[in-house]
């Protein structure tokens, strides 16, 4: 390659590599089943992604006995990243089979342009006895 070529590419391909962001976000909260802390319930914080593009897992964890749960992560992205928390449980299931999936968004305001993020949007305590109409079960998560 000569050096015309390098710096003509050079040009190009520089702004489109600098306009990647190290994104992150952070979520905590309380699941409970009735009135019983929901313990060891699968909780996985992703960045969810359009087209070809998979679905970024950010960080994964269970619920503690209690039913606490507290991730956090980082990616990098192009655009803004669309952090979502996913929720892995089997509260009122008469035949758990398959675990009932919850997937609840995090605002865009709870975004930190960093590796470290700033701001925890606290979910406060939900009852996962509720059911959701756009809830869906997952056999393999």
């Amino acid at each position: 390659m000569n050096v015309s070529t390098v710096t003509l590419l050079s040009i190009f391909l520089l702004p489109l590599a600098l306009s990647f962001r190290r994104q992150s976000a952070w979520i905590k909260g309380r699941l409970l089943c009735g009135t019983q802390p929901a313990s060891q319930v699968l909780v996985k914080l992703f960045d969810q992604d359009d087209g070809p593009d998979p679905d970024d897992l950010l960080q994964s964890g269970y619920t503690d006995q209690d039913g606490n749960f507290e991730l956090k992560g980082d990616t990098v992205e192009l655009t803004n990243i669309d952090p979502e928390v996913r929720i892995y449980h089997t509260c009122s299931m008469n035949v758990p089979l398959c675990k009932r999936e919850w997937v609840i968004g995090i605002p865009d305001k709870y975004i930190t342009f960093d590796r470290v993020p700033e701001y925890v949007f606290n979910l406060g305590s939900v009852n996962l006895e509720v059911e959701l109409e756009d809830e869906s079960r997952d056999c393999i998560h």
